[in-house]
């Protein structure tokens, strides 16, 4: 299995992680930017977190198929 495969998911995942650590750092400092806030921000990332756990399953049943 190759890690390149993966690459994708991965940045997907990452970019949700720090969306996380950004949303709630908006929450605790309690920073409103126009209509982003931090729920948002953690709304969006626990979205694109689920999405990257979805690829990454879809690559892994793609490749033991083969």
């Amino acid at each position: 299995m190759k890690f390149k495969n993966f690459v994708i998911p991965l940045i997907i995942f990452l970019v949700g992680l720090i969306l996380t650590y950004i949303g709630a750092l908006f929450k605790i400092i309690h920073f409103q930017a126009s209509f982003i806030t931090g729920n948002l921000l953690i709304s969006i990332a626990t979205g694109l977190k689920v999405l990257a756990v979805i690829l990454a399953i879809v690559k892994l049943i793609f490749i033991y198929r083969k």
